[in-house]
């Protein structure tokens, strides 16, 4: 079954795409919520395209074989994902505009990684290309997300999170080893603590300080107004609008704490 090959040859243009609403609503409202958010991330317009297409590539093809509940399940999982990555990098950055884009981003990648998984020799016609297998698309496509990372830790690492749990899910579907009806079944549950907190000595805890506490403070205070003015461009200009000393910076602030 290949759903891409099956194209409307109909003259109503219109009918064609209020047949394809009614039985794709809820792509079309992830692709409509994918749009949205990376508008408010101040994403530029090729990504906007780049993303919103995965979505309905990634979305369709699960859709075809798995029903609509398993792409949303997939698409908010994959963003969380991917958020939740973002968070534990740059923390600073989790709480900008910058986080909703990571968001959309990893839901789309998410998608595209759970159907190259799950159908990964399905065939697909492209453009003076022909037929070409979803698995080396997703892997091109991917591999092109992630060229950011040869210029160091980027933002976009935290993409990583939707494409792992994308692929993983999908792995472990077909193994019979994931139940995938209710992902995020249990997730609310009230767990007991993970770790006890140990007692550390007072004289681990201390660290020397060659300079007053007048200099200490003014210190710490110029590096937060220059974080702070970080964020109000990240906030004000997205992300991309940061040098590379500036993206420097805010990753040792992030790891730091």
């Amino acid at each position: 079954m290949n759903p891409f090959n099956n194209q409307y040859r109909g003259s109503d243009i219109k009918a064609y795409y209020r047949n394809f609403y009614q039985q794709n609503k809820p792509l079309v409202y992830l692709m409509a919520a994918s749009l949205a958010m990376l508008i408010i991330g101040k994403a530029n317009f090729l990504d906007i395209l780049f993303y919103v297409y995965l979505v309905y590539f990634g979305g369709y093809i699960i859709k075809q074989y798995l029903g609509n509940q398993k792409v949303i399940s997939l698409f908010l999982v994959s963003g969380f994902s991917g958020f939740a990555l973002l968070a534990i990098l740059f923390p600073q950055l989790a709480i900008s505009v910058v986080g909703v884009e990571i968001f959309a981003a990893s839901a789309a990648l998410g998608l595209l990684a759970a159907a190259a998984t799950y159908v990964p020799n399905m065939e697909v016609i492209l453009v003076l290309v022909g037929k070409v297998k979803i698995k080396w698309i997703a892997i091109a496509l991917i591999g092109i997300d992630l060229l950011h990372l040869l210029h160091g830790l980027t933002i976009e690492v935290a993409h990583l999170g939707g494409i792992a749990y994308g692929a993983a899910s999908m792995y472990l579907l077909r193994r019979g080893n994931f139940h995938f009806d209710n992902p995020l079944k249990g997730t609310f549950k009230k767990r007991g603590p993970y770790y006890k907190k140990t007692k550390t000595s007072k004289k681990k805890q201390q660290k020397t300080r060659t300079e007053s506490d007048e200099a200490y403070h003014q210190r710490k205070n110029n590096e937060q107004a220059e974080i702070d003015a970080i964020l109000d461009k990240v906030k004000n200009k997205g992300y991309s609008s940061l040098s590379k000393e500036e993206k420097q910076k805010l990753f040792e602030k992030s790891n730091r704490g």
